[in-house]
């Protein structure tokens, strides 16, 4: 019988780091004897592309140097694996786990070896499971510090981003505080990122790679491709990431349309969850994108029984429902929050604050718990398959016709992405002066009009 033990860390709080600018998570992982070897990973380790029966270890060096990925488990298992001596950057993959079991890594480079830190496989039976959804984390770190302390006290199996990492994909310094606020949490919990338009950088590539190399869709299997879009099975459960920012004229509407129809027939499929940026719906300053209708993926979805969608790209909490489609807006895990511009038709539910989602599948229901990042209950809602939601407000919430007065000095993005309803015209918000960043230069990206 498989084992399913579930590891401390997901029941006890962790507490973050509240300077992460300041700080590294390799110090904490790493049983290193100088502070200089400990500095020798600069990123991770972190997870990727955790399936059944695989995961995927990451981890980025100062220095070219070889990495070993030292695993062991229940039965007396152990494996490890080496990553070659040329490469600053390690994608190390383990293979050969069993289903729904919990393993502890290792990774050693030179003579520093790093202390012991767990991890869950996916289950290959239809058993309960959560994870926490959030996105658009760039800009403010302390912000984003905050929504990451809370997100490390939820029980998850896994995290879905979706989208808006950082404010400049092709930004080196970004990433690395990215990965200075998230690096706890991602060393036993794997994020699956649906790519935002603060990724994708233009004319100059270097966005879209760092994204690929860090943060890459899955295949079915739970191996990465590099691709902008993937999906993977957890439970009795599909998700489908997706790059919202397409145009939808070939490869990924192409493969989209393969995938749902694979999935009609998946035996023990209960439920289909699309994980965005910008989704099809929103009362933020972007509103829906509407490129996602013109171009048949709406009810390419709906037709083929995906039954809740997930996006950002609005700096807000919203929930609602329309065209057959359920659909919740997280985009506060950082960013300058948004005021509601216009009430979307299909909106129950909008709060412009920082939060998180806590969301729980156990058989045919859905129940999803939204946090603020003060921990407090913005509202409880459940659906089952087709059904409209159901919800109930534990806590008055504050108003949402405009986010405090802190929240709105913030980095501007002056972009455009495909498909977005024209925003009104106003001013660039002010440039957050990061002084471990020094002075972010102004770049063209991949995103929808107005974007900011």
């Amino acid at each position: 019988m498989l084992g399913s033990v579930v590891p401390p860390s997901r029941s006890r709080p962790r507490v973050l780091p509240r300077i992460p600018l300041a700080l590294s998570i390799t110090a904490a992982l790493l049983g290193a004897s100088t502070s200089a070897e400990a500095a020798s990973i600069r990123k991770g380790p972190y997870l990727q592309a955790l399936g059944q029966t695989a995961v995927t270890i990451k981890l980025e060096l100062s220095t070219p140097e070889p990495a070993t990925i030292l695993v062991t488990g229940p039965g007396g298992f152990s494996t490890s694996k080496d990553a070659a001596s040329d490469k600053r950057f390690h994608a190390i993959r383990v293979d050969g786990l069993a289903p729904a079991t919990t393993y502890a890594y290792r990774v050693k480079v030179g003579n520093v070896e790093s202390k012991p830190v767990d991890f869950t496989t996916a289950p290959a039976d239809a058993r309960p499971f959560k994870f926490v959804a959030y996105g658009d984390s760039r800009s403010d770190a302390a912000a984003h510090a905050a929504v990451a302390r809370a997100i490390d006290a939820a029980p998850a199996d896994f995290f879905v981003h979706t989208g808006d990492m950082v404010q400049d994909g092709d930004n080196e310094a970004q990433w690395q505080e990215f990965f200075g606020i998230e690096g706890k949490l991602l060393a036993n919990r794997c994020a699956f990122v649906a790519v935002g338009n603060h990724e994708l950088t233009v004319p100059d590539p270097t966005g879209q790679v760092n994204f690929l190399r860090y943060f890459g869709a899955t295949e079915t299997d739970g191996r990465e491709r590099p691709h902008l879009y993937g999906s993977f099975r957890w439970s009795n459960t599909r998700f489908f990431l997706l790059n919202a920012m397409d145009t939808w004229t070939g490869d990924e509407k192409e493969w989209l349309r393969a995938e749902l129809a694979s999935a009609r027939d998946e035996p023990g499929l209960v439920h289909r969850i699309a994980v965005m940026h910008h989704g099809p719906f929103s009362s933020g300053h972007h509103g829906g994108n509407a490129r996602l209708a013109s171009k048949g993926i709406l009810s390419m979805m709906r037709d083929n029984k995906v039954e809740l969608v997930i996006a950002g790209h609005d700096h807000a909490y919203e929930r609602g429902e329309g065209q057959g489609l359920k659909y919740i807006v997280s985009g506060g895990a950082g960013a300058p929050l948004y005021k509601q511009r216009s009430r979307a038709p299909e909106q129950q539910s909008f709060e412009s604050v920082h939060h998180f989602l806590e969301i729980a599948i156990d058989g045919p229901a859905v129940n999803v718990l939204a946090r603020r990042a003060s921990g407090t209950v913005i509202e409880q809602c459940s659906y089952r398959g087709t059904e409209s939601w159901s919800c109930k407000s534990d806590e008055a919430k504050p108003s949402s016709a405009a986010p405090p007065a802190t929240a709105r000095a913030s980095t501007a993005c002056a972009s455009a992405v495909p498909g977005s309803t024209p925003a009104g015209a106003g001013g660039a918000a002010a440039l957050v002066a990061l002084a471990a960043l020094g002075a972010l230069g102004a770049r063209r990206r991949v995103s929808s009009a107005g974007d900011t």
